[in-house]
């Protein structure tokens, strides 16, 4: 299960945080706390836990975790507000094919970039993107984005659900209580 990563957890492990402190506190990439990702997730923490999970999937099977830790930071630079699209479905759907090319120019104009942390920013929202993946970390950020963006998504909207459950199931219990004087009386007398 997803953990939510700030820069706080990410500052302790030194080899993942030398390849993306100058990222992380540039100009450009700091704007992406400005706009908000996946439900209450903004851009910079989602491309944080990209980053971080795509560095450690790359690391633990022997790829380049440099470049995937670095492309995940900068995989959706796009730095505008995708949800301000209209609201008809083909442009949501458009703003999933076009954005990787604007990350990638947007990070190419403050950052030098490798063959395949290019790839990676300009293939992770495939099969949208149609070209295929050149490198295996290419593959590896199109799992961990949908994966994290799923996290991003799904689970705050669950847990959400659960307590509302929970709620009526208490307010249940006190009505409960409430209706029965002696069962009420019973339970003062244990507190």
């Amino acid at each position: 299960m997803l953990k939510y990563i700030t820069l706080d957890d990410v500052s302790t492990d030194s080899e993942f945080f030398s390849y993306i402190q100058d990222l992380v506190f540039s100009e450009p990439v700091l704007q992406m706390k400005q706009y908000m990702q996946h439900g209450t997730t903004t851009t910079f923490d989602h491309c944080l836990n990209v980053s971080y999970y795509n560095y450690l999937v790359c690391k633990k099977f022997g790829l380049n975790a440099k470049a995937g830790a670095r492309a995940g930071m900068l995989h959706d630079l796009f730095l505008y507000d995708w949800h301000s699209y209209p609201l008809k479905k083909w442009d949501r759907l458009r703003h999933g094919a076009t954005h990787p090319k604007r990350a990638y120019e947007n990070a190419s104009k403050h950052f030098d970039l490798t063959p395949c942390e290019k790839d990676i920013i300009c293939k992770h929202m495939f099969p949208m993107t149609i070209a295929l993946p050149r490198y295996k970390e290419t593959v590896v950020i199109i799992l961990v984005d949908k994966y994290c963006g799923l996290m991003e998504t799904i689970i705050p909207r669950l847990l959400a659900i659960k307590n509302v459950l929970q709620l009526k199931r208490h307010k249940r219990v006190i009505n409960q209580i409430e209706s029965n004087p002696q069962l009420y009386l019973e339970l003062k007398k244990h507190d």
